[in-house]
């Protein structure tokens, strides 16, 4: 009962202010007073107050946080669209799995090959990983930039298949034991670091003692991720531990 004639006084209230606009305005113009306390109507409406909880909250209070919600979900959606296109971007460093010549058995877990333009390529049952030798770089002295160095290994044979290796394939490459079968000549090596929540890629490098530089391309094989892996792949200790090893003397042994 309370409730209806709260609401019943705030009813004639809106009323009662809407007639008293029209008659103060009327002077200008039955149009023009017609339009003041018909918006007058519609700004005491968006705080007509409404139960909830035991309390009260207002239509326009109702408005703005639905439109608060709507906003949130856009921008995540938004997002979440960025960070599809660029894990596609990623999926696209790859044609498909490569074709794998007859292997060679060199441990449980490790296999070589010879491939398509003669290197001596190196497969990871594993992670599912094809891998070449380290391959120096045209110019020597300074590494590629990220471009560059992309392109170096696209252009490998068979062209498309291999891509520079993301910072969480080397580290599969590092657990894996690959620098003992494959070590890495002295030379200073370059990376793709990717970061899907940011959308970002950066190159990474190790410098060398004698300012050479080489790539290890990689490749996808059975049971690889068609996108290859990413920093969200490798559990958090794993990752710590490579780039620990990293930056200590001796690396990659140990």
């Amino acid at each position: 009962m309370f409730i209806l004639i709260f609401y019943g006084i705030y009813f004639l209230i809106v009323i009662a202010v809407a007639v008293s606009i029209f008659r103060w305005m009327k002077k200008r113009g039955t149009g023009v007073a017609l339009l003041a306390s018909g918006l007058s109507v519609v700004l005491l409406s968006l705080f007509y107050p409404i139960p909830i909880h035991g309390g009260f909250t207002f239509l326009v209070e109702i408005m703005l946080s639905e439109l608060r919600t709507e906003r949130t979900r856009i921008e995540h959606m938004v997002k979440e669209e960025r960070k599809e296109a660029f894990r596609e971007k990623l999926a696209a460093r790859f044609r498909g799995p490569l074709a794998f010549p007859v292997r060679e058995k060199v441990t449980e877990q490790w296999s070589s090959f010879r491939t398509a333009g003669g290197a001596r390529g190196w497969y990871d049952a594993q992670a599912g990983l094809a891998w070449t030798d380290m391959l120096p770089l045209e110019r020597t002295g300074a590494p590629h930039d990220l471009d560059r160095a992309k392109a170096y290994c696209a252009a490998q044979e068979p062209r498309g298949f291999w891509a520079l290796p993301t910072e969480a394939e080397l580290s599969l490459f590092w657990k894996a034991g690959g620098y003992r079968l494959s070590p890495l000549g002295g030379y200073g090596t370059i990376g793709l670091l990717e970061d899907i929540d940011l959308q970002t890629e950066l190159l990474t490098i190790r410098i060398s003692r004698n300012g050479t530089y080489a790539v290890r391309c990689v490749a996808l094989g059975p049971g690889a991720p068609a996108a290859g892996y990413s920093k969200k792949d490798i559990p958090l200790e794993e990752w710590n531990a490579y780039q620990l090893r990293k930056t200590m003397p001796g690396f990659p042994d140990g």
